[in-house]
């Protein structure tokens, strides 16, 4: 057995802090305490900010849909209001056709 090694080995040990003693626990239990007391605030931060972005974005994705709604509904009642003028038209002028016949009858007649 080398003495060497063993009284480095000594001197390595004898550096190494007393990890029982009382002083020593409770600095440790504080700065653990610290650093977990970051992480929760930062966690509770994170979290709040996600939810605040979440309900934003329901809040444009309902204000999106209204204005889509809004804007199909108004399309389609032009179009319901086209296709009747249309069909309108065509019995306009159906009409038209049939009362120019009835006159051109009574006319043949007389």
């Amino acid at each position: 057995m080398n003495h060497q090694i063993t009284y480095l080995l000594q001197d390595i040990f004898n550096l190494v802090p007393d990890l029982t003693t009382t002083s020593f626990v409770k600095s440790i239990n504080v700065n653990t305490n610290d650093q977990m007391l970051v992480i929760y605030a930062a966690s509770l931060i994170r979290s709040i900010i996600a939810l605040h972005n979440l309900i934003n974005n329901k809040l444009t994705n309902k204000e999106a849909e209204r204005k889509e709604a809004g804007g199909s509904s108004k399309e389609s009642a032009t179009k319901k209001e086209t296709e009747k003028e249309k069909s309108e038209k065509a019995d306009k002028a159906k009409d038209g056709k049939d009362s120019d016949k009835g006159e051109k009858s009574k006319s043949d007649k007389k």
